[in-house]
C-alpha cells in the first residue's frame, strides 16, 4: 500500500525544468530587461497569482544581475501558462501468501502448500499539469533568444501553487545564471 501511495504522489512532486536559448546571441551585453504583459496565456483567471508570478520573474532577473527599466531594455521578458488535464492510473494489490510462493502444475501456492489469495484494484485519476513558460526577446531584433519552462502537477491551494512557481523560477534562474557565466568565461 505504501508503494501504491508513493506512485500516486510522484506526479505531485515531480518538477521538470527545461531551457533553450539562441547560441549566437550575445548574452554578455545584456544588462537591462523590461517585463511586458502577454495577453495570450497568462494566469488571467487569478490576477493575484499573475501578480505574484510577475514579481517572482522580476526578482529572479534582478538576482541574475539584470536591472529593470521602463524603456529601451536589452531584453523584453514575459510569461504564459499552459494547463492541461491529465489522467493516470494506480493499482493497489492486497493479499497474502508465503515468501516462496509460486506456480506449480496445480496453480499458485505459498511456501506452506496452501493457495495464495489476493486481489488488485486499478483506479483512474485526473490531475492538472501546468507549464510556466518564460520568454526573453532581443529588444532590437524582436526575436526570441531565451525560453525557460517548468512543468508541475498543479496543487489545489493557491499558497502551494505559489511555492511551486517559486521552485520553478529558482531552478530556471540557476539555468539562466549558468548561461551567463558560461558566456563570460
Amino acid at each position: 500500500m505504501i508503494v501504491g501511495a508513493m506512485l500516486v504522489a510522484v506526479p505531485g512532486f515531480a518538477q521538470k525544468v527545461n531551457i533553450d536559448y539562441a547560441r549566437d546571441f550575445d548574452f554578455e551585453s545584456v544588462a537591462t530587461f523590461q517585463y511586458v504583459v502577454n495577453d495570450e496565456g497568462g494566469i488571467t483567471d487569478n490576477a493575484m497569482m499573475a501578480d505574484r508570478v510577475v514579481s517572482l520573474i522580476k526578482k529572479e532577473m534582478m538576482e541574475g544581475g539584470l536591472r529593470e527599466v521602463q524603456s529601451d531594455p536589452d531584453l523584453y521578458v514575459t510569461y504564459h501558462f499552459i494547463s492541461q488535464e491529465r489522467k493516470g492510473v494506480t493499482t493497489t494489490s492486497m493479499g497474502y501468501g508465503g515468501y516462496w510462493g509460486g506456480w506449480d502444475a496445480w496453480g499458485p501456492y505459498d511456501s506452506f502448500g496452501g493457495p495464495m489469495m489476493g486481489s488488485s484494484v486499478t483506479r483512474e485519476y485526473s490531475y492538472e499539469e501546468g507549464t510556466l513558460v518564460i520568454d526573453a526577446y532581443d529588444s532590437t531584433e524582436k526575436k526570441l533568444v531565451w525560453r525557460g519552462m517548468g512543468t508541475v502537477t498543479v496543487k489545489d491551494k493557491p499558497e502551494k501553487q505559489i511555492k511551486q512557481a517559486e521552485k520553478i523560477l529558482t531552478k530556471i534562474g540557476k539555468r539562466w545564471d549558468k548561461i551567463l557565466d558560461g558566456k563570460k568565461k
